[in-house]
């Protein structure tokens, strides 16, 4: 199982629970474990995705396992974008350092609300 390894770096401490119980959901789902190793990181905030995701994942993750495929999400609420002149966060820049430091996929998880917008209202939505 460790030859594959899927990060998934949330902005805070509601996500990290919201993300921990969607995943005990869809292991219950498919009715086993996954075919790799999942790991959520919060980052206590979206700012610090500017530099503390690429910190933590080479210093923290990658060492612990030698060998793995990475693959990266970074799930993020964008209401806090849409009325900056100017992003605090270049997210092609983010990507590009976790790709430098060895991740093979880095995908973007954009909550149009704030994620907890979501969890009464689409719980289904949510799961697929």
């Amino acid at each position: 199982m460790a030859d594959k390894v899927v990060v998934i770096f949330i902005e805070g401490d509601t996500e990290e629970e919201f993300y921990k119980e969607l995943l005990n959901v869809l292991k219950r789902k498919i009715g086993k474990q996954f075919d790799c190793n999942i790991i959520i990181k919060n980052v206590k905030g979206v700012g610090n995705y500017k530099h503390k995701v690429s910190r933590i994942f080479e210093k923290k993750i990658k060492p612990a396992f030698a060998d793995a495929k990475f693959e990266i999400i970074l799930c993020y609420d964008t209401d806090v974008f849409t009325l900056a002149k100017k992003p605090p966060i270049n997210w092609d820049e983010v990507i590009a350092d976790l790709k430098s430091k060895g991740a093979k996929k880095v995908k973007q998880v954009l909550a149009k609300k704030s994620i907890e917008d979501w969890f009464l209202y689409d719980l289904d939505g949510v799961l697929k």
